[in-house]
């Protein structure tokens, strides 16, 4: 799979750059790819709602009444679930959520988006980032001119570039992750990927069979 190569400046060149086609030219599998993000939303939530039962409320263990005489229906405690300020019927208690899958399926996941993306022509490769000093208003200038600025946009960087997370910080269409760290939710969510050259060899490293 060749993937077009822009410079810097954001100016398209005539070279390519070399894509695993097991990495971006796979037939993508949409079972797959809802596993990967089904685990990953769940893994994101903490489970920790918590409701008492009647045996947990305080009080209660007295007899509020005699049994028969007054006319009403008889109680053993005032934390039943039937009085104010009595327990829950079906107490909700803590759990996990956590969701695990084989790293051969979280692979083919990313496989799969990645291939998808390139199918529809959504990544693009820039021959590197070069922000001298941290500025919104350059990455705003690069985006542009690659017609990127009004989609939301995934950023891959192949190693941790601190100028470019401040130049990006305050886009909020824009998202800036290590390519060594993306998964599939984080491929998937987004209109176009933007990488520098380096991250496709990461990522035929990482992902080709």
């Amino acid at each position: 799979m060749k993937l077009k190569l822009y410079s810097p400046d954001g100016k398209a060149t005539q070279k390519k750059i070399e894509g695993v086609d097991s990495v971006f030219g796979i037939e993508p599998n949409e079972h797959v790819v809802h596993l990967a993000v089904k685990a990953e939303l769940n893994n994101l939530r903490q489970g920790s709602v918590k409701t008492k039962s009647r045996s947990e409320v305080r009080g209660g263990g007295r007899k509020p009444f005699k049994q028969k005489g007054r006319g009403t229906a008889r109680a053993g405690s005032t934390r039943s679930p039937i009085w104010v300020g009595g327990g829950h019927t079906f107490a909700i208690s803590p759990k996990t959520y956590n969701m695990s899958l084989p790293k051969k399926v979280r692979r083919l996941a990313r496989r799969s988006v990645l291939s998808d993306k390139a199918k529809t022509e959504s990544i693009f490769v820039v021959d590197s980032f070069n922000f001298d000093k941290p500025k919104t208003k350059d990455i705003i200038a690069l985006l542009k001119t690659m017609n990127l600025a009004d989609k939301k946009l995934l950023i891959l960087t192949s190693t941790f570039d601190e100028t470019l997370m401040l130049s990006g910080r305050n886009l909020k269409n824009v998202a800036i992750i290590e390519t060594s760290y993306v998964s599939a939710y984080d491929l998937i969510d987004n209109e176009a990927i933007l990488m520098d050259k380096a991250s496709i060899e990461i990522l035929n490293s990482q992902l080709a069979d």
